[in-house]
């Protein structure tokens, strides 16, 4: 079996009911909006950064931060 894997089947997955399988659904649900919402906040930082820093102006982007 591969380490890294990028999807692994669960070998008991037939056997452990329908409310194991939720769960299991609604955590990998849970994880990748985690993931997107780290990758947005990320996004966002850098956004405000390039303004900060005069970078969107220079690219010509007239936008200010209310921050100082």
């Amino acid at each position: 079996m591969p380490i890294l894997a990028l999807r692994r089947r669960d070998p008991w997955w037939g056997q452990e009911g329908p409310a194991a399988r939720r769960r299991h659904r609604r955590q990998r649900f849970m994880s990748f909006l985690s993931f997107a919402a780290a990758l947005v906040a990320i996004g966002g930082a850098g956004v405000a950064w390039a303004i900060q820093i005069g970078l969107a102006a220079m690219l010509g982007f007239r936008v200010t931060l209310g921050l100082g």
